[in-house]
């Protein structure tokens, strides 16, 4: 299998800031212009907000670091009450496009957010150059953010190698191309994607999904047995980054590979979303038996024959993506339902 070089990021201490404010606390040197720096640092999940999006593959989330910073007596303090966005319309929106491959990009949207928390959680907890700035920072200078990496440039192949072995684990590929401003004529280009003979899996009944940043205008060719796209950047002087979901539509896995910890974000907010109206009872369902796949929850083999949601749910589901109840006594709830065969 082809997998990406990038090193794997694990997103534990952000995942743990949807929890608990994760505290952060270093001595400086004896020369710097600060003596000590703490950082507090806390995560929601907020509603989502079009206009502050940034471009990616899609709109499809945004991870906002919003840190008051003081400083006194030579003690420089960060509380950082940063937000989590996730487009319903985006997540929610599955026409066209393989379930499979759906579920995996929702996945990956999710994974490109908390890396803009995971990455910037890493320039403060280890030493390193943000730390020796910090404790030089006089007190009208700003602190620099530019470790949550909002230009992508460590994140986007972390993101490949995610999606790639997402994929991988549903008896799919995942193909990573860049376009290079010289690769192209005006802003045209054409590439080779791949050669049919080299994925024999998908010559009956495959089928491609074509992602990507600053590409526009595309078209697939094929010429003896090589599959083409053609396309425009969209920012003529930029690179542009595409991604191919390749899946063999005879393939029929269950999807059991997500990360229980991202899985449990993304059921939160359909939750939410259910609770307030903006998503359907289908899609409530399917955060169900996604618990049920990952065994967070256990399915009663006796199918229940009600079909009504009590109401008093969608009042524990809203209470769940605001906080105010834990995982554990959501997920209760959803057990109790299941096993007294008010909902299958």
């Amino acid at each position: 299998m082809r997998r990406s070089l990038a090193p794997k990021k694990d997103v534990t201490d952000v995942i743990q800031t949807f929890e608990k404010p994760l505290i952060t606390s270093f001595s400086c040197n004896a020369n710097d212009t600060n003596n000590f720096v703490v950082s507090v640092i806390t995560t929601r999940l907020a509603k989502f907000d079009e206009d502050n999006s940034h471009q990616d593959i899609v709109t499809g989330g945004t991870y906002t670091w919003n840190c008051l910073v003081t400083t006194e007596v030579g003690k420089v303090t960060l509380q950082c009450n940063n937000e989590l966005r996730l487009n319903p319309e985006i997540l929610l929106n599955g026409t066209g496009v393989n379930p499979t491959v759906h579920q995996v990009e929702n996945q990956v949207i999710l994974y490109h957010e908390l890396l803009h928390g995971q990455l910037m959680i890493d320039a403060i907890k280890y030493p390193g150059t943000w730390r020796h700035e910090i404790c030089n920072k006089g007190p009208q200078q700003a602190v620099d953010y530019s470790y949550a990496d909002p230009n992508h440039i460590i994140i986007n192949p972390l993101q490949s190698q995610f999606a790639s072995e997402l994929m991988e684990a549903q008896g799919g590929e995942m193909i990573t191309k860049n376009v290079m401003p010289n690769d192209t004529q005006n802003g045209r280009f054409a590439i080779k994607v791949f050669n049919i003979n080299d994925y024999p899996q998908f010559v009956t009944g495959g089928e491609v999904t074509l992602r990507a940043v600053n590409i526009d205008e595309t078209k697939f060719g094929s010429f003896n047995n090589t599959v083409l796209l053609e396309g425009t950047l969209i920012n003529k002087t930029e690179s542009g980054i595409a991604w191919f979901y390749l899946i063999d539509n005879q393939t029929n896995k269950t999807s059991t590979s997500y990360n229980n910890s991202t899985g449990i974000i993304w059921a939160k907010r359909v939750a939410g979303l259910w609770a307030t109206g903006q998503a359907s009872d289908a899609d409530f369902y399917n955060v169900i038996q996604y618990l049920t796949q990952q065994n967070t929850v256990t399915q009663n083999d006796e199918v229940s024959s009600k079909t009504v949601i009590p109401y008093w749910l969608k009042i524990t589901a809203y209470w769940w993506f605001e906080g105010k109840i834990d995982d554990a006594t959501f997920l209760n709830s959803i057990q109790y339902l299941i096993s007294n065969k008010i909902i299958s």
